[in-house]
């Protein structure tokens, strides 16, 4: 079982810089920024948002399929990172442009602009994602992996989610406007977003990529199979062949689980960021210096559980690490929700808390998902990392649907008025919920899901070693792996 030199891991890491910077800016301050800058109804912001991560899950599968029947001299999985760089710049400029029109005008702009911005992304995170499954199949190497991903994920995450707040103020009070702002915000974070993506991808080479011969044309495979000129399967077929494929890996219990999960803990993420500017801000009343403050409590506490992780998942397994660091978040977010705290320190606290839950989920469920690739090789006899892993961009996306638009109908129906500086006491309510007692909801049905996820790191030795007997020839006895499917 491979393992990975440092500077293999460093590369691959970096790329998590844009995939975190993008997803927080999106997920924190797109449904913001469309209320309180660009004007836009709450409701109608939600579903702007919601149309976005629909959007995504769309091209998520198509992605996953196409870069599984994609060969380059590249590779599979690089060519699509590289592509993605420039486009995802442009995009997260063009969604922080406040448009001075009439709403039906804005309304089209942003919807646009996002489902643009969510073509370019699933173009780079599938991909993305599916090549780390692809670098090693080492149980823990692969947590490790994910490790390092995580702390890039936290610079990112200053990108994306502290930044914001401190250009804002900081342009504000140099005399800019709010809108300039928040404009110079998107294409700093754009910029940067793409650029380390590239970085990524050029450094890295993928085990996939084929020479050129003398002529210049691409090798075929060994087994004969032709390719087009481009790489890529001829289009006949494709569609049909997709949905037959992605029917048959969601039939495995296993895949179904880890779904689940991911949706569910989703879900509560996404409601409790895009809740939380509008509880620090309302609720709390805290200046935007004060919010950065708290935003980079979280990242550098989310880098400190990095190691802890990492650690105690050399001595118990992926899922039962998930559901002690789920477990802990989940008690403080009922504690802190039924006290009805909104101090400074209790704030404090509750973030170091939700920094446990958060990390353990960014560092384990990808590498899940990772292991999810043997479980459909074995019982499927296919190689579609690719697909497989486009269920996390899925999971991703839906959950961002059904928490973006669930999110866009609270504020709606508890009166939220985003040009008043004092909102009411059912808005104030709702937005506390909002902010810890439904993400704790959605934590609980994650932690059922994974309870009931079969692949322990016992299980996985079991599904490796079947797999390296079969490559071998020999037969393999699958009456061992029946809860597997």
């Amino acid at each position: 079982m491979e393992r990975l030199s440092l500077k293999t891991k460093a590369l691959y890491g970096l790329a998590g810089v844009g995939d975190s910077a993008l997803y927080n800016i999106m997920g924190t301050f797109a449904l913001f920024f469309l209320t309180t800058v660009a004007g836009v109804d709450p409701a109608i912001a939600g579903t702007i948002t919601a149309i976005g991560s629909v959007w995504d899950t769309i091209c998520g599968a198509i992605i996953g399929y196409v870069s599984d029947n994609t060969d380059t001299r590249f590779g599979k999985r690089k060519p699509f990172l590289v592509i993605a760089s420039l486009p995802l710049m442009v995009f997260t400029s063009l969604f922080f442009f406040n448009v001075h029109a009439g709403e039906e005008v804005m309304i089209v702009y942003y919807g646009i602009m996002i489902m643009l911005f969510w073509t370019s992304f699933s173009f780079f995170f599938v991909p993305y994602l599916a090549w780390g499954a692809e670098l090693t199949d080492n149980y823990d190497e692969r947590t490790v992996l994910r490790g390092y991903v995580s702390f890039f994920n936290a610079v990112g995450t200053a990108l994306g989610l502290v930044l914001p707040n401190i250009l804002v103020e900081i342009m504000t009070d140099a005399g800019y406007s709010v809108e300039t702002g928040w404009q110079t915000t998107g294409i700093l974070c754009g910029v940067v977003s793409g650029g380390t993506i590239l970085i990524a991808a050029l450094g890295i080479k993928d085990k996939n990529a084929r020479d050129k011969d003398a002529g210049g044309r691409i090798e075929k495979r060994p087994d004969g199979e032709k390719k087009t000129r481009g790489g890529i399967r001829a289009a006949a077929g494709v569609i049909t062949g997709m949905l037959k494929n992605y029917a048959q890996i969601l039939k495995l219990r296993t895949v179904r689980y880890i779904l689940g999960a991911s949706i569910c803990y989703l879900i509560g993420y996404t409601i409790f960021c895009s809740d939380r500017m509008y509880f620090f801000t309302y609720n709390m009343g805290l200046s935007g210096g004060i919010i950065t403050v708290i935003m980079m409590l979280m990242t550098f506490i989310s880098v400190a559980f990095i190691p802890l992780i990492s650690f105690i998942n050399r001595w118990i397994d992926k899922r039962t690490t998930y559901l002690l660091g789920m477990a802990v978040t989940v008690v403080g977010f009922v504690i802190f929700g039924l006290s009805g705290n909104t101090s400074f320190v209790g704030v404090c606290i509750i973030s170091v808390i939700y920094c446990a839950g958060n990390s353990v989920y960014w560092q384990l469920v990808p590498a899940m998902i990772y292991d999810v690739c043997e479980v459909d090789r074995l019982m499927n006899s296919q190689d579609r990392a690719g697909m497989v892993i486009s269920l996390q961009s899925l999971s991703e996306a839906m959950s961002g649907a059904v928490a973006m638009q669930l999110m866009g109908l609270i504020l709606s129906l508890s009166g939220f008025d985003g040009s008043a500086a004092v909102q009411s006491g059912t808005a104030l309510q709702w937005t506390g919920y909002s902010f810890t007692l439904i993400p704790a909801l959605f934590m609980v049905l994650s932690m059922i899901c994974i309870f009931r996820y079969p692949v322990t790191k016992a299980m996985y030795h079991k599904v490796l070693a079947a797999l390296e007997r079969r490559d071998r020839g020999e037969d393999v006895d699958m009456s061992g792996f029946r809860k597997l499917r």
